[in-house]
């Protein structure tokens, strides 16, 4: 395929702009591993200016489809020490008027500052311009907005009259100054100012870290007036012809079903990640610092209630019942930003900065969320990081004042159920703030150490306060984490599910199989997972949201033989390679490119020296064996009722043999 490539060599000073013709590259993710093998990052320190940002739009981007506009990012991950994707909604329906498909951004700037990248009708305009004023304090509070926001505001305001047509910023907050796990933020803008709620990340695996650490660039500004050459399913009426030849029903009618989950369910009478998934998880939701293995199960059905009477009850009435929603930047039927009092909320960052650090009311939640994204965090990292600081702290290894904290969190059951909770959680919600700020700006050597992640942190607190830790007990023992090699580490998504705890190169999203409530046989786990990758793999790779994922690679229709099946005859192949025939000419076999990248994704993270390791952790021990009697499997429960260790090792070992020989990686085992 073709595709409009700039590089911006800050090494040369040099910008260039070409269309090239790339054999088997389809997607962002294919020409950012080329991009990558050819400067050999896996031998380079994630902070090297030669730790390419790669990021731009999927091939599909510009059509009346939704779903098709995330702007994607992939880098060496600070964090995880290896290739790492993460995507941004929305953003790539402003980027598709520069005229480029993807950028990449190698080298570093002498001054911190501005990438500009405009489209006009005849040319590119690229510029790197100096920020010009101090980062801290473009990062201080202005109008009730600090960090990020205050930034956006500040470059909204430099920018605004400079680009003709629409423009967007994507910029960072001081934790990509201070911590490997800063994030990418970026907010819509309508008639120059932010739209309240429609804002998205590229936050996992610290692409905001690599844009300010290794480029010295701290945003990135983009948009202009060019418009592509107008393709088929930027037709309506062409594309809703093409989807006749898929579905019976209209386009729309199937991608408004398809996508329920994330507007309104009507069953649950909830929707967006928040209502949906509390309402699927209850008690097995991730909770105060993951203790669910220790926690009986009429304790955390007692806790759940609370969660629902003061965390999604709350979040009903004022968003779903006021019907406070909004999209991500782009035209879209599934409407899955919920906004309350101006604050978007979606359920992994307040379950992470929420119920996992011991609050559990909604509004104590909505300030703790708010300060972690002003100070420009992946909240998800960032709230799994502080829940195991504060369990340090409430088992007396570390001491409130050792990490700045006014008081002491609490993390009691018995409290936080009883009439108290409320009290207890705006506690808690404070402490996270204040532990927020002092972590993002690097305030103590403690804070520094914090922003190394949770490896280097158990070091440090094992070294300095090894007495107080129990005989022959890590601090890093309470820590959930997924470890690769001998330095990195993400924390996993928000579920109690045993493929989040299997060391793959990418963890800490979708590319997994994240379902909980069951433990699969570990080849049939492997199995899901690279099945659950490849589709993964597809939506990063050409900027699609997965949140269309219902209609979008499903193929094969499939019932049980229970009863007489009728199956129907659309959905032969999967609508995506259905839309490379379509749009390209290109004739795609999704699932044996996907294979492909992942068996060079592993290659490239063993060539990193990320390689799996058993997990470091007791935590993550007994969060994969407690699953095997929570959801019932009796031979692996009476495995781990042996030798919890001995079984645990037999099942990774056994998934990662599996998951190596169908991505044709061998070598990916411990």
């Amino acid at each position: 395929m073709e595709f409009a490539t700039l590089t911006v060599n800050l090494v040369e000073n040099k910008v260039h702009l070409k269309k090239e013709k790339l054999e088997g590259v389809y997607g962002l993710l294919d020409y950012g591993l080329k991009v990558h093998n050819s400067l050999k990052t896996y031998l380079r320190d994630p902070y090297s200016p030669y730790n390419a940002l790669v990021f731009g739009k999927g091939p599909f981007a510009g059509s009346i489809l939704p779903g098709s506009h995330r702007l994607v990012f992939f880098f060496k991950s600070p964090l995880y020490k290896t290739l790492y994707p993460s995507t941004m909604g929305g953003a790539a329906y402003t980027f598709q008027r520069t005229g480029v498909d993807f950028v990449s951004l190698i080298g570093r700037a002498k001054e911190t500052s501005v990438l500009l990248i405009v489209g006009e009708e005849e040319s590119l305009r690229v510029s790197l311009e100096p920020l010009g004023e101090d980062l801290r304090e473009l990062w201080r509070e202005r109008n009730g907005r600090e960090g990020v926001y205050s930034l956006t505001d500040y470059l909204v305001d430099r920018y605004k009259g400079k680009v003709v047509g629409e423009f967007r910023v994507v910029c960072v907050g001081p934790a990509s100054l201070n911590t490997d796990f800063g994030a990418l933020f970026s907010q819509t803008l309508r008639n120059g100012k932010p739209v309240e709620g429609s804002e998205d990340w590229a936050a996992r695996g610290g692409g905001g870290s690599v844009l300010l650490r290794a480029h010295n660039v701290a945003a990135i500004v983009f948009g202009g007036i060019y418009k592509e050459e107008k393709r088929i399913i930027s037709n309506y009426d062409k594309t809703k012809k093409l989807f006749s030849s898929i579905y019976k029903k209209p386009l729309f009618k199937v991608i408004a079903e398809k996508t329920k989950k994330y507007r309104y369910n009507p069953d649950h009478r909830t929707g967006g990640t928040f209502g949906e998934d509390y309402y699927s998880e209850r008690e097995k939701v991730p909770v105060l610092n993951w203790q669910m293995p220790y926690i009986p199960k009429e304790e955390r059905i007692a806790l759940f209630k609370k969660i629902e009477k003061d965390y999604l009850e709350v979040f009903n009435k004022e968003a779903i019942e006021k019907k406070s929603w909004t999209t991500c930047g782009e035209p879209c039927p599934a409407a899955c930003k919920k906004v309350r009092n101006g604050l978007k909320t979606d359920y992994e960052p307040y379950n992470a900065n929420g119920p996992l650090v011991g609050n559990v009311y909604l509004k104590a939640a909505d300030s703790a969320v708010k300060t972690v994204d002003s100070m420009g965090f992946d909240a998800i990292e960032f709230g799994c990081m502080a829940s195991w600081l504060f369990e340090l702290v409430e088992r007396e290894i570390l001491k409130p004042e050792e990490l700045g904290l006014s008081k002491k969190p609490i993390l009691s059951l018995e409290e936080l159920t009883g009439e108290r909770s409320k009290e207890v959680s705006l506690l808690n919600g404070e402490l996270l703030s204040q532990l927020a700020r002092k972590v993002a700006y690097g305030e103590l050597e403690i804070h520094r150490v914090i922003g190394k992640g949770k490896r280097k942190t158990a070091s440090y607190i094992d070294s300095f306060y090894k007495e107080r830790l129990p005989k022959g007990k890590s601090s890093l023992d309470y820590a959930t984490l997924v470890a690769l090699g001998e330095e990195g580490e993400v924390c996993p998504t928000m579920y109690w599910a045993v493929g989040n705890f299997i060391p793959l190169p990418v963890q800490g999203k979708y590319w997994t199989y994240y379902k909980f409530g069951v433990f699969p046989e570990p080849e049939s786990l492997a199995e899901k997972i690279v099945e659950s990758s490849i589709s993964e793999y597809w939506y990063d790779n050409v900027g699609w949201c997965r949140f269309h994922r219902r209609w979008l690679t499903v193929s094969g229709p499939s019932c049980d033989l229970k009863k007489e099946c009728q199956l129907p005859r659309e959905l032969l192949k999967p609508v995506l390679e259905k839309l490379f025939e379509v749009v390209y000419g290109e004739k795609v076999d999704l699932s044996f490119h996907a294979r492909n990248f992942l068996k060079e994704l592993c290659s490239y993270a063993l060539k990193s020296g990320s390689y799996p390791v058993f997990p470091p952790s007791e935590r993550v021990i007994d969060l994969i064996a407690s699953a095997s009697y929570e959801f019932g499997s009796e031979e692996w429960s009476k495995k781990f009722s042996e030798n919890k260790v001995k079984a645990v090792r037999e099942y990774i070992s056994r998934v990662l043999n599996s998951y190596g020989e169908l991505v044709g990686e061998e070598e990916w085992k411990l």
